[in-house]
């Protein structure tokens, strides 16, 4: 899921008063940013309990701080301070008082000795359905998955109801498709069980949980367990996601081929016609694919989403700009050039769920940028 919004930008040049709507956000999907800010908005009753975790590319450095304010809206130039955590602050909780309105909580990421920084934001609705979070030895969880074991479910209520559901959700469909998207069936619960206060439990089995005070209950938190994720390392897995660049023929026999390599290669070179540009294909689709799942899960692995479905087949888009109800994507280099509107459709599974608004004419785009990839050229 998130979720979160990153700029990066040299504090010296740091434009006074701007607009958090006015920003280019595509750092906040490149890999190859300095630092990371995962964000967990949890409204506990009256209270907001914001956990945060900083991931930083180059762990030796350790000189940052995080400044914390609030604005009105995304139009706002300027907020107000609420927090400064100093140090080597990598992970921890900011708490605020729920408000009446929306308000937009800041985070500005300070390198000091470098004299860099990076902004995230979150919009903090009072109502926000998530109410509770998992937590693991090392603290709360800020991410959308985990991978299993043993982990503590906290929200203010004794009693909680966890509900498991193993569907297999669908891929996205493509751009370009305006017929009705690929919907799954009606949510089908496979088990629940009761938990009692901040408990603790196993998590072992693949899917989708929710956490509720009851199955009727309008709020609650959810979360992914995925075994082989968010880098897909087994053969077995390797098959699904290459539903975006093959033949319906070609997807069919890599799904047969599922557990033989011999098999699975062979298709793939005659995807490439060719060994290098095979090996080459298979690296690069497949980072995408990793970063998709880091990026973008949500009720359903990240690769599935109508955003990872982009960023797998487009990459990283030139600019993003982000509004209260949209996130505009567009590519501008020399080999394509699109935009891309994905709007806000929140679920209870995911209150920060976006869909594409898909439409004709990205129909030769998409084919171009298909042959691209099975030409290796990425």
């Amino acid at each position: 899921m998130n979720r979160f919004v990153l700029l990066f930008v040299a504090m010296s040049s740091v434009a006074i008063g701007q607009p958090l709507r006015d920003i280019n956000y595509n750092f906040l999907y490149d890999p190859g940013q300095p630092v990371s800010l995962e964000i967990k908005s949890v409204r506990s009753g009256t209270t907001w309990d914001i956990f945060y975790k900083l991931h930083r590319r180059d762990t030796t450095v350790t000189d940052f701080s995080i400044e914390w304010s609030t604005r009105n809206g995304l139009g706002d130039k300027e907020g107000t301070v609420v927090n400064t955590v100093t140090g080597d602050a990598v992970a921890g909780k900011v708490a605020l008082p729920v408000s009446a309105s929306a308000q937009v909580l800041v985070a500005k990421v300070i390198n000091i000795t470098a004299k860099q920084a990076w902004f995230f934001y979150r919009v903090l609705d009072p109502k926000y359905p998530v109410n509770g979070w998992l937590s693991a030895p090392d603290g709360a969880v800020t991410s959308p998955y985990v991978k299993g074991g043993s982990y503590t479910l906290h929200g203010s209520a004794s009693t909680k109801v966890v509900s498991h559901y193993h569907d297999t959700f669908p891929a996205a469909t493509p751009a370009f498709s305006e017929a009705l998207g690929r919907v799954a069936p009606a949510l089908k619960v496979d088990s629940t069980f009761t938990v009692q206060g901040d408990q603790t439990v196993t998590l072992s089995s693949q899917g989708l949980y929710l956490v509720q005070t009851d199955t009727n209950a309008a709020e609650g938190f959810a979360f992914r367990v995925q075994h082989d994720y968010p880098r897909l390392t087994k053969l077995e897995s390797l098959a699904d996601p290459f539903i975006y660049v093959c033949t319906r023929q070609e997807f069919d026999r890599l799904k047969i081929a599922r557990g033989d390599k011999k098999a699975f290669d062979k298709v793939i070179l005659g995807i490439t016609g060719d060994a290098d540009r095979a090996k080459k294909f298979m690296r690069s689709y497949f980072k995408r694919v990793e970063l998709s799942n880091q990026f973008f899960t949500s009720y359903k692995e990240g690769w599935k989403t109508d955003r990872g479905m982009i960023y797998i087949v487009f990459g990283l888009p030139d600019e993003v700009y982000k509004f209260s109800d949209r996130e505009v994507w567009s590519y501008k280099n020399s080999l394509f050039k699109a935009t891309f509107d994905f709007v806000k459709s929140p679920t209870l599974f995911d209150p920060d769920n976006y869909v594409l608004i898909r439409e004709r004419k990205y129909q030769e785009t998409w084919y171009e940028v298909i042959d691209l990839w099975r030409n290796a050229r990425f």
